[in-house]
C-alpha cells in the first residue's frame, strides 16, 4: 500500500516538474531578419504523438506542436480528428527541412510523409508557411527544445 502512495506522489511530483511547450524558430538561412517564433507543444511519446493536435477547435497565432522522434523516422500523419488545417514541416536532426505540406486539409484521412531520415515535425496553423515564405532553404532551431534540462510533459 505505501509503495502505491509513494509512486502516485513521485507521479504527481514529475508532472509538476515538466515542460509543456519548447520555443522552434523557424529561420531563414540566407537572412536572419527572416524567421518566426513557434511556442510548440512536445510530442515525445508514442501516445502524443498518436494524439497530436486533433479535437482542438482552433490553435493560437505563434502555437503548434513539436513531434520528436528519437531516431530517423519516416513518420506518417494524417488529419483525421483535427479540426483545423495546418502547415507541416519535416526536419533532420539539425533542424534542416526535408519538406513542407502546405494548407492540409483538416479531417482529411490521406496520409502524408516525407519519407525516411526525419527526426522532428512541426504543426502550425496554416497559412503560416506562405505569409512568411518559408520553403526548404529554411531551417528549424531547437536551441530552446535542446538546452531545456527538465522533461517534457
Amino acid at each position: 500500500m505505501f509503495c502505491a502512495h509513494l509512486f502516485q506522489f513521485s507521479s504527481v511530483l514529475g508532472k509538476e516538474d515538466c515542460i509543456q511547450y519548447t520555443n522552434v524558430i523557424i529561420e531563414s538561412r540566407f537572412d536572419k531578419k527572416k524567421s518566426v517564433s513557434i511556442q510548440a507543444e512536445v510530442a515525445d511519446e508514442p501516445n502524443e504523438r498518436a494524439l497530436g493536435l486533433m479535437n482542438r477547435k482552433k490553435i493560437d497565432k505563434n502555437k503548434g506542436m513539436l513531434f520528436v522522434y528519437h531516431y530517423p523516422s519516416a513518420p506518417q500523419f494524417w488529419m483525421k480528428n483535427t479540426l483545423v488545417s495546418l502547415d507541416i514541416l519535416f526536419s533532420d536532426y539539425e533542424g534542416r527541412i526535408i519538406k513542407i505540406f502546405e494548407n492540409v486539409p483538416r479531417m482529411s484521412k490521406k496520409k502524408i510523409t516525407a519519407g525516411g531520415g526525419g527526426f522532428f515535425v512541426l504543426e502550425v496553423n496554416s497559412g503560416v508557411v506562405n505569409e512568411f515564405e518559408i520553403d526548404t532553404s529554411w531551417t528549424l532551431n531547437f536551441s530552446d527544445f535542446f538546452e531545456t534540462v527538465d522533461p517534457f510533459c
